[in-house]
């Protein structure tokens, strides 16, 4: 349950993304970036209400 209020609208949220240098399963990582920035990853992303800015 939510509360609505007009100014939500105006809101941007950004999400950013990045390889950690110390990550312990780099390969991993870097397979989970690129299939967020994919066609298929935007287009989930995309289903699931986050907008392209």
């Amino acid at each position: 349950e939510g509360v609505e209020f007009p100014e939500s609208a105006k809101a941007v949220n950004d999400y950013p993304i990045a390889l950690l240098k110390e990550a312990k399963n780099a390969e991993a990582a870097k397979a989970f970036i690129a299939l967020v920035q994919s066609a298929k990853g935007q287009k989930v992303l995309g289903q699931a209400g986050f907008l392209k800015p």
